[in-house]
């Protein structure tokens, strides 16, 4: 009788058990040398970003997403010898969501 109640539980948690799909990968890109600096990129895979802040020291970094928005895009280009903060949501299926926070920082000028 006990084998007959283990294979029971066993087989109602199986019924209640649910997947819960992977959270979207997000992924923060940037040239830290002066020279080829074209701005900083925030991309999503398999979501939909909800946030991005972006602090250059105190200062908001400006910037817009694209029609998807599985990629935030900096308005400018990156300031020398500067540390950037990025903080970023993404939302994917099921609303499971991602949060990433780093800081990069961009070499100085040399002359």
């Amino acid at each position: 009788m006990r084998h007959a109640v283990t294979i029971t539980m066993l087989l109602l948690l199986a019924a209640c058990a649910r997947v819960v799909p992977p959270a979207p990968r997000i992924a923060v890109s940037a040239a830290v040398s002066p020279a080829e600096s074209q701005g900083l990129s925030v991309t999503a895979d398999g979501g939909r970003l909800t946030s991005v802040l972006v602090y250059a020291g105190r200062d908001p970094v400006p910037g817009s997403f694209d029609a998807s928005r599985t990629r935030w895009r900096s308005s400018g280009s990156l300031r020398p010898g500067t540390d950037y903060v990025v903080d970023a949501i993404a939302t994917g299926r099921d609303g499971v969501t991602a949060h990433t926070a780093t800081t990069l920082h961009t070499a100085p000028v040399r002359g």
